[in-house]
């Protein structure tokens, strides 16, 4: 079954990122530890939504201290919360952004 980030935005599946191939692994919702849950769904700024066991976030969103390696593979730590998300405001500023360089280019033009 094809394994898929659950952040919002977030396109990484499969084990690689969509953005440049990296290898990526996928870690499930500490739906035991109710505490940890919690601030994981507040980072994700998705407060009221309640992920099944079939939901997995990626490791884009993780520090790297978040992690073990053990003989080549990515354990997360059980203390591990979620910090790396980008927000619509990311997106806006970014959109913005090219379109003042657009606009400033066309304008210099005349």
């Amino acid at each position: 079954m094809p394994r898929y980030c659950a952040a919002t935005r977030c396109k990484n599946r499969g084990g690689q990122s969509a953005k440049d191939q990296r290898k990526l692994s996928f870690y499930p919702f500490p739906l035991h530890d109710k505490e940890r849950l919690e601030k994981w769904l507040r980072n994700m700024k998705r407060d009221s939504w309640t992920p099944s066991k079939h939901q997995l976030l990626c490791s884009d969103h993780f520090t790297p201290d978040s992690l073990d390696v053990r003989w080549g593979i990515r354990y997360l730590k059980n203390t591990a919360v979620p910090t790396i998300f980008s927000s619509p405001d990311d997106e806006v500023t970014y959109f913005c952004l090219l379109l003042l360089l657009f606009c400033s280019t066309k304008l210099s033009n005349y």
